[in-house]
Parts: C-alpha cells; structure tokens; sequence
C-alpha cells in the first residue's frame, strides 16, 4: 500500500520538461554585436565641438539733437522692425516732494491719461488703442516720464496724442477722486505686504522723517488724502519744463523726418521760473532694531541698510562690483550663506539704489521666522567680512564679467533701449556711458574693492528692520545686543505701534 501512495505521488508532481536543441538561439547568444558603417563625419563627432567665440556687444550712443526751443532730443535708429518709441523724461521726482506730500510726483504722471483740454480719458485710451500704440509712465526717486511705442507709419498721430497728454494735463477733480481712490487701495494692499513694509520703513529710518525718499513712492494714506488739485497742477507747471526734459527716440525713423514731428508737437513749449531746489540732511545715528509684529507669519523679512553711493560718484563701479560678490546674484556670499549652508531661507540678496545723489545701499531677505536672529546675525557676519575687502581673484573675475554681461538686456527693446538712455541722461552721466561701461567694469582692481567696501559698508551704524512675529523674535533679537529695539506698525509709526502692542489703541 505505501509503495502505491508513493507511486501515485510520483506521477502527480510536475515535470520539468526537457529542452530541445535550439541552433537558432544558440547562435543569437553568441554572435558578436555588428560595427556600424563609418560616416563621413564620425571623426567630427568624435569630440565635443569648441565654443564659439564670445558675441561683443557694442551699447548704442544716441545721436543729440535739440528742438527751436532748446528741448533736448537723443535719438537712436533701429531699422530692423517698424516701430518707434518716444520717451519724455523730466529730471524730477519723489525729490521735489514737500514734507507730508509723499507720493505727489506719481500722483501727476498717473493723471496725465485722465483726461486733456481737449480729450477725456476714454478719448485718450481709445486713441492710443486705434493706432496700436503702447503708453506707460513711470515715477522714480529724481526723475519722472512717460513713453510710447507705435508703428512709424502712425507716428505722426500718435505724436498728436502724446504730445497732448505730456503738456496739456486737465486735472478734473472727478478724475483727480478716481484715480485717488485707486491709489489708496494700492496703498492698503502694500500694508498688508510684509516685504514692502520692511522695505518703507528701512527708508524711512536710512532717510529720516523729513527727506522725500523717507516715504513710499506712491505716498502713504494721509499724504494722498491730503493732496490737492491746485498743487497737482503746480507740480505739473513747475516741473514739466523744456528746460528740465529731454526726448528720447529709439526705432525706424531719422533726424531729417523726425525733427519736424517733434518741431510740431514741442517746439512751442515754454520754459517757466525754475523753483528753488530743496536741500535735505540725511541724518546719521547709531544702530536701531525697528520690529514690525506680524503675528502668524512663517516668514520674517529682514531688511538691512545705510545711504549708499550716487550715480556719479567716483568709486560707483568698485562698489558694483563688490556688491556683486557681496549679495548680487544667487551664488554670492549672502546667498550661499543663507540659503545654501544655513538653509534660513529661499533667497537674499544686496543693491545699490543710485541716483544723482547717493540712494540706498539694502541687504535683505525673507527667512524661516525661529531662525530670525540667527538669520541676521549671519547677514551682518557677511557684512562684516566683506568690509575687510577681502576677496579673491576667482570673485573679482566672475563678478565683473556679470556685470559686463548684464548690460545688454538693457537694450533688448527698443522700450528698454529709450528708458536705458533717459536715466542715463536723468543721473547727469554722459551720452557714452553704457559705451564706456564694460571698460571701467574691467578697470576695476581688487584693491578698488577692497577701498570700496571699507568706505562704504557700516555694518555697526545701519538701519535693521524686521517684519515677522515680534513676541517670538525679539527676545532673541536682544540678546544678539545689536543695539536700540523700536516697535513701529506698518506705516512706521512708533507710537501707534506700542499702544497695539499694550492694548491702549483699543
């Protein structure tokens, strides 16, 4: 009986079943991979090609012109694509604002499309839109302008248009009401944005309470509030002068068919008395901690800073350059500190704001809020060593190559090449100055740097802000001992801040 279960067993386990010769296969396994043909360039392909050799770039210099009137004309054909941009700019801005009338100089630029003598400003905005033509304006620190980009066939029009909008502005109180409307809703949105507020109120403590580029451009609600039409129209009167403006025109046109346009539009245009210019003290003081509470917020915004260098001032290249390696692009010192060892946050960086005068020098960063302290002792440790003027040739090199190769996207529109050239001419450089760029950049020597960054750079005496969650960032905060903590709101106000801060303000 056990002999049968065993046999039984036996027969019902699976078979392995036997392999056939297969020659077929056999001979697959064992042939030998076919060299294919040689090709006519398989020795080119051999090595990687070389690189090709390095494009120049050559910044245009604008031919100068001038209208009958003295009005000053820079013009710079580009015949490639039919298209004409006209920039009017006028060498004054947030500068020539009055304690209290912050944000003035915006204000009229941005009412120049509301509305003519003649037109309205449905008429306006339908106009440029019948000719497809582009208008933008723009107000900055010392200089403030308006531009357009139209076919050269519809240039004539447009310059009618144009022309229009630049000297005959109506000022219409309901015009005046809506546009004031808009900006304090702009204003209210830029409250509620941590780095524009780090970035107010570290101004507000570079420049001091009475100096214009102490307060946003687009002014704050009590100086908008405030602003009447009478000094809209005297601001405009003052100002928008032809003694005081320029005409900037880049794209396919030439001085012989350009000239009688502008002839037409501003030949008749009359300088008036120029107002007496307004001299400001920046103050300078020890080192103060302002905080701004944002209770719930995951990020801290630190903004650090002192009065920097002008546009014109001897030293402007070598401080670029330092900058450059300092906190300029995403591998600089700042950047790898910050963000790549320490991981404190996503980026940071450093600037120079130049001007006709000397602007603000800004290192700043949003970073993870329990790192805060840790956060800003690290970006004043990079202040401090770069200070020393300690830097290497491999820093030098890299840093003034990124500069020179940065100009060119100045000039890649014939827009970008018209406001390139007005701020040029708005800074009181000369018309060759993009032209002699990369030569100073190259001039530049490690000593130069070094000078720069020990004249320059004050980490003991700038300004510190920090928007982020006070109760939880200042107790480290002080213990850094950075000097003098102020709590401020987001209009930089110190005394409504501490009755928030105490509940009184309820």
């Amino acid at each position: 009986m056990k002999r049968l279960l065993l046999l039984l067993v036996a027969c019902a386990a699976p078979q392995k079943p036997v392999e056939r010769p297969n020659p077929e296969r056999e001979q697959r396994a064992t042939r030998v991979p076919r060299t294919p043909p040689a090709t006519p360039d398989a020795a080119f392909r051999e090595s990687a090609p070389p690189p090709s050799a390095p494009v120049e770039f050559h910044p245009p210099v604008p031919k100068q012109l001038a209208l009958s009137n003295g009005l000053p004309v820079f013009l710079i054909e580009r015949h490639e694509v039919p298209l004409v941009t006209v920039s009017l700019a006028v060498r004054s801005g947030a500068d020539t604002e009055a304690q209290g009338k912050a944000g003035l100089a915006s204000f009229v630029v941005d009412l120049l499309d509301e509305g003519t003598q003649s037109r309205d400003a449905a008429a306006i905005a339908r106009g440029f839109e019948d000719l497809a033509a582009r208008y933008s304006t723009q107000a900055d620190a010392d200089s403030s302008g308006l531009q357009v980009t139209a076919l050269a066939e519809t240039l004539d029009p447009v310059l009618d248009l144009f022309s229009d909008v630049a000297l005959h502005p109506a000022f219409r109180e309901a015009d005046v009401e809506r546009v004031r409307v808009q900006r304090l809703g702009q204003i209210a949105q830029i409250l509620d944005d941590p780095q524009s507020v780090g970035q107010h109120l570290l101004s507000r403590a570079v420049f001091g309470e009475k100096h214009p580029w102490g307060f946003p451009a687009e002014g704050t609600v009590q100086s908008i509030k405030s602003l009447k039409r009478s000094e809209l129209t005297a601001w405009h009167q003052a100002w928008f002068r032809p003694d005081n403006a320029a005409l900037f025109v880049v794209g396919d046109t030439d001085e012989k068919s350009l000239l009688p346009l502008l002839e037409k539009r501003f030949g008749e245009w009359k300088s008036g008395k120029p107002p007496k210019p307004v001299q400001y003290k920046v103050p300078r003081g020890t080192r103060t901690v302002y905080i701004v509470d944002k209770p719930d917020a995951p990020q801290s915004q630190i903004w650090i800073g002192e009065v920097g260098v002008a546009s014109t001032a001897p030293d402007v290249f070598p401080a670029r350059v330092m900058n450059h390696i300092l906190g300029g692009t995403t591998s600089s010192r700042l950047s790898s500190n910050l963000r790549t060892e320490h991981a404190y946050s996503y980026g940071v960086y450093s600037y120079f704001e130049t001007h006709r005068e000397a602007g603000p020098f800004v290192a700043a960063g949003g970073v993870v809020s329990e790192k805060t302290a840790e956060a800003l002792g690290e970006f004043l440790n990079e202040l401090q060593k770069m200070k020393t003027g300690e830097i290497s040739e491999a820093e030098l090199a890299d840093a003034k190559d990124s500069q020179v190769r940065a100009i060119p996207a100045l000039f890649a529109s014939s827009e970008q090449t018209a406001s390139a050239s007005a701020r040029v001419w708005a800074h009181g450089l000369p018309a060759d100055y993009y032209a002699k760029y990369q030569q100073r950049v190259e001039a530049v020597t490690r000593e130069d740097v070094a000078k720069a960054a020990r004249e320059r750079l004050h980490p003991d005496e700038m300004a510190i802000v920090v928007v982020g969650p006070a109760s939880a960032v200042r107790p480290k905060i002080e213990a850094l001992k950075l000097g003098r903590i102020e709590v401020r709101d987001a209009n930089g106000d110190a005394r409504k801040a501490a009755a928030a801060a105490t509940g009184a303000g309820k």
